[in-house]
Parts: structure tokens; C-alpha cells; sequence
């Protein structure tokens, strides 16, 4: 009976490791902000769709700059730190489109001046952007190049030689970057 035991206790550790080493994002806690007026469907819908294909994702949507900034940003950063304080080896994934997008590169200089490392950052078509400090350990920035689109890149911070930055420019429109399939694939890359 006890090598029966030893044996299934040893099976079910080697699956478990298997599984964390196949899936690791399965771990990770991923925030994908969305834009303003992105709690009106038609608006918010390429985020919502991405948060479907990310295990452990949470979407924020809103209407007005006020809910973003007031509500959103300092309950993201609260939820981090504490999460930080109990697992500091849990990846964390912030990635955001427009005015989410700003909102996600402000978060991860927060965090950064806390000593909390961000895993990955996605930038879709952001308009205020900070400058990615090296607390950042991959970024990806998306622009698009129809009229309505902001084409603003985003910059390492000075003195920053760790995050690896990759930037990538789409034929589409602002709302629909979000949406793009190879922006999504992109991105569920880049959390791995």
C-alpha cells in the first residue's frame, strides 16, 4: 500500500509540474483595460474578446476618463500589490487600448517605483504614453495608420536596457485594432 501511494504521489507531482511548465500564463493575473466609452458594446468588444482567450484575465471597461482614473487605476494597483505581497512570483500582465493604454503604462511606472515587476505590457494604440522602466520585462506596442489613429510609439525610459520592446503598425482602424487577430496572437505570445 505504500508503494502504491508513493507512486501516485510522484505521478500527480510530475502532471502538475508538466502542467505549470505547458501553460505557465495559467498562473499569471492579466488586466486588459479598455478604452473610453468602452462599456458601450460596440466600442468595447476586441478587449472583451481578448480577456476570453486569456485564463485568469479580468477586462475593465468604462465610460468616462473620471471612472478610469477614480475607480479603475487605483483598484488594478491596490489588487496588484496585494496580490504581489502574497505571491511576489506571480506574473503580471497589463495590456490596454487608447485611453486604457495610457492608463496601463502609468500603472506599470507605479509599479515600478514599488519594486513590482510587470511581466509583459501591451500597448494598442495609446495616446499619453509613459516611458517603459525596467521593471518591464516585455512590451509590445501596436498602432494603426488610418486617420482616426493616434501612431504613437512608446519609448523605453533612460537607462533602460532589460525590457524587450517590440512595436508593430496594422492597415485598421482605432476601434478595430483591438479586435485584430494578429494583434491577439501577438499578444497571447507575448504573455507565454
Amino acid at each position: 500500500m505504500v508503494k502504491f501511494l508513493n507512486k501516485n504521489f510522484l505521478a500527480v507531482l510530475f502532471a502538475t509540474l508538466a502542467i505549470s511548465l505547458i501553460s505557465p500564463q495559467a498562473k499569471a493575473r492579466t488586466y486588459i483595460v479598455n478604452g473610453l466609452a468602452s462599456a458601450v458594446p460596440f466600442i468595447g468588444y476586441g478587449m472583451n474578446n481578448l480577456g476570453k482567450k486569456i485564463s485568469g484575465s479580468k477586462v475593465f471597461s468604462y465610460i468616462t476618463s473620471i471612472e478610469g482614473n477614480r475607480i479603475i487605476k487605483p483598484n488594478i494597483l491596490k489588487d496588484i500589490e496585494a496580490r504581489y505581497k502574497r505571491n511576489p512570483n506571480e506574473p503580471i500582465n497589463l495590456i490596454g487600448i487608447s485611453y486604457g493604454a495610457n492608463m496601463v503604462s502609468d500603472i506599470a511606472n507605479r509599479l515600478a517605483k514599488k519594486g513590482i515587476p510587470v511581466n509583459y505590457l501591451g500597448i494598442i494604440e495609446g495616446t499619453s504614453l509613459k516611458s517603459i522602466k525596467s521593471n518591464v520585462r516585455r512590451a509590445q506596442n501596436f498602432i494603426c495608420t488610418a486617420a482616426e489613429c493616434s501612431k504613437r510609439r512608446i519609448g523605453l525610459a533612460s537607462g533602460n536596457t532589460v525590457t524587450k520592446l517590440n512595436q508593430f503598425t496594422y492597415d485598421d482602424g482605432h476601434i478595430d485594432l483591438g479586435n485584430n487577430r494578429g494583434v491577439h496572437s501577438k499578444i497571447l505570445s507575448g504573455i507565454r
